[in-house]
């Protein structure tokens, strides 16, 4: 019975420690950028895809915002985005917020990516 107790006990703390190391601190989607984006009046249409495989990204958007170009990329973790931001001049300078990339010059979409939490 004690050796019982002994392995699920350990079991527990094991488990404990991986759920509470692993992962992303960002719990942002997509669809929260989006939405960031339209709450300001801005017409996003998710369906738009910019070529976001070139970058290494997994996903995105592309939308204009005074006449601006504006894209969004996703990628698959933090660490991801930034091993590529590493080893691509292109975007290295671009702005970036937990998983999301974002590709603009346009002051007012920079400050509201930079506003999602």
């Amino acid at each position: 019975m004690k050796k019982l107790l002994t392995i699920l006990m350990t079991l527990s703390l094991i488990i404990g420690i991986t759920a509470c190391t692993g992962g992303d601190k960002s719990t942002a989607t997509l669809d929260t950028f989006i939405k960031s984006y339209t709450d300001a009046g801005v017409k996003v249409d998710a369906k738009e895809k910019p070529v976001f495989a070139m970058i290494g990204a997994k996903d995105g958007v592309i939308f204009y915002m005074d006449n601006e170009k504006t894209a969004i990329y996703e990628y698959s973790s933090e660490k991801e985005l930034k091993k590529n931001k590493e080893d691509n001049n292109l975007i290295k300078d671009w702005p970036s917020n937990g998983r999301f990339l974002l590709e603009t010059k346009n002051q007012k979409a920079i400050d509201i990516f930079n506003g999602v939490k």
